[in-house]
């Protein structure tokens, strides 16, 4: 059942109309329409964004807290810019048929998806499952680009589940984690005595995946020298092992990934540009989960319900407001990163909630942890100052999210009538003036730290220097 939200009786009509055998129900009342989201039978809810007053607060939780629901909206036709929380978009006017088309059309990308075994609903994600269905069934090369942690091997295996022979030997292999001198013997094998400690013949991995698939993760990290080789295999589909001279049939299919710009090394001469042709008769791009948002939900709550079973300890839940962090949080280790969040707290919360606060805490010790890291970035000084500007943004976002939290919870405890600490506090909120409590929650951290700064810092979830401009900013000093 798809339900529209919609003032505009005309309109509700016609899109009716549009949608066969009754399958659509209109609402014009806000709290109804809440009710109706969590009949099991919700597929699709269409907003008119036309409307007064807007559902915002309602699509979004929605969006990021039921991303089973297909999520259309209809904006006024002067709308510019990005939306946000849907799948689909459409300024007014807009034909009753064209809706009806998109809610097909968002339940096929889904339905592609899932059949490729991965999750999420991006219209990305969607496109490389296109792909993914359209040469699973064929023989030709794959390359397969994104950043570390995006999901490439979930790719791979999705091609190789798709194939003709899913039971078939894959085998993946990350050469940035081979010592160079192991990636030739490890592709190819080697000999009895073809090199120090060859004590016997090994097999390698074109013998081991014979009939099967070879999944080549970083393939931009493979030795100049041994790409001529490799390219000789892609082109003779046969090779020899290391200190030996038999020609080896190799039959196999082959998929690679990286998350470099081969091009880049192309012209710096570090990647053959005959390989590249060979490796790439296929593309797939697969952006950062932060390029991806709407994945979020659908990989957080996937991530929690494997750990449920694993654990076996009762369902583990994820809080709402968790969930809106995490859809405000870059991933810096993309989807990896997102799994490794979910099983940490999944395991350490006491409660089988994984809490807001403590995402929050992590959200504001990521950023310095991030840039104290020794690692290769291959970028260049001008990107990498721009990356630390955004560590720094996000930092001071996460800072003044903690504490916008704290306003929050402070209004909650005065509209709800509870008493506040102290009396002259409590005549300053007469009309609740957001910066009112937020100099009342400055003032008491102070009091209770004894006035040290730091201390109160910590206390309100803050930076020194953050707590310093809102002493400047309320006269405080």
């Amino acid at each position: 059942m798809t339900l529209l939200f919609s003032r505009d009786k005309a309109f509700a009509d016609a899109i009716t109309a549009a949608f066969p055998n009754r399958s659509l129900e209109a609402f014009t009342d806000e709290t109804r329409l809440a009710a109706a989201i969590n009949r099991a039978d919700t597929s699709g809810i269409l907003f008119d964004m036309r409307s007064e007053p807007r559902p915002t607060r309602l699509l979004e939780r929605v969006y990021i807290e039921r991303p089973a629901i297909a999520v259309v909206l209809v904006l006024p036709s002067d709308n510019v810019g990005e939306t946000g929380y849907c799948d689909r978009s459409y300024n007014w006017p807009v034909e009753p048929a064209e809706i009806y088309g998109a809610f097909n059309d968002i339940q096929r990308e889904r339905e592609a998806i899932a059949s490729c075994g991965l999750v999420g609903r991006s219209p990305e994600l969607a496109s490389a499952a296109r792909v993914v269905l359209q040469v699973a069934a064929s023989n030709i090369n794959v390359l397969i680009t994104g950043p570390s942690g995006a999901g490439k091997e979930m790719i791979a295996r999705a091609l190789h589940a798709r194939s003709p022979n899913p039971h078939s030997p894959f085998i993946a292999v990350n050469v940035a984690a081979l010592a160079p001198g192991l990636v030739e013997s490890e592709l190819f094998g080697h000999e009895r005595g073809a090199f120090t400690g060859a004590m016997a013949r090994r097999s390698g991995v074109f013998e081991q995946a014979s009939g099967g698939m070879i999944f080549l993760d970083e393939i931009g990290e493979i030795p100049l020298e041994i790409q001529a080789k490799l390219l000789r295999v892609l082109e003779t589909r046969s090779f020899t092992r290391v200190g030996g001279n038999i020609q080896i049939k190799a039959d196999f299919r082959l998929i690679a990934a990286t998350n470099r710009s081969l091009s880049e090394d192309i012209a710096a001469g570090r990647f053959r540009e005959d390989l590249y042709y060979r490796l790439r008769v296929v593309a797939i791009d697969l952006p950062s989960l932060a390029r991806r948002k709407s994945d979020i939900s659908p990989l957080a709550y996937h991530f929690l319900e494997e750990r449920s079973r694993e654990l076996k300890s009762g369902k583990l839940e994820i809080e709402p407001a968790t969930l809106r962090l995490f859809h405000r949080y870059e991933w810096p280790g993309n989807v990896r990163e997102l799994k490794n969040v979910i099983d940490s707290f999944a395991i350490t919360s006491q409660s089988g909630r994984i809490r807001a606060s403590d995402f929050e805490k992590y959200m504001m010790e990521n950023p310095s942890r991030q840039s104290l890291l020794p690692v290769a970035t291959h970028r260049t000084p001008e990107s990498a100052e721009h990356q630390l500007i955004f560590q720094a943004i996000m930092a001071l976002t996460n800072e003044l999210m903690s504490l916008k939290r704290l306003i929050e919870r402070e209004l909650e405890k005065i509209r709800g009538g509870e008493p506040l600490p102290d009396s002259s506090a409590e005549k300053s909120y007469g009309s609740i003036n957001v910066e009112d409590v937020e100099r009342d929650l400055v003032t008491r951290a102070l009091n209770q730290a004894g006035g040290n700064r730091k201390k109160a810092a910590e206390m309100l979830g803050i930076g020194e220097r953050t707590l310093y401009r809102k002493l400047d900013k309320y006269g405080l000093k």
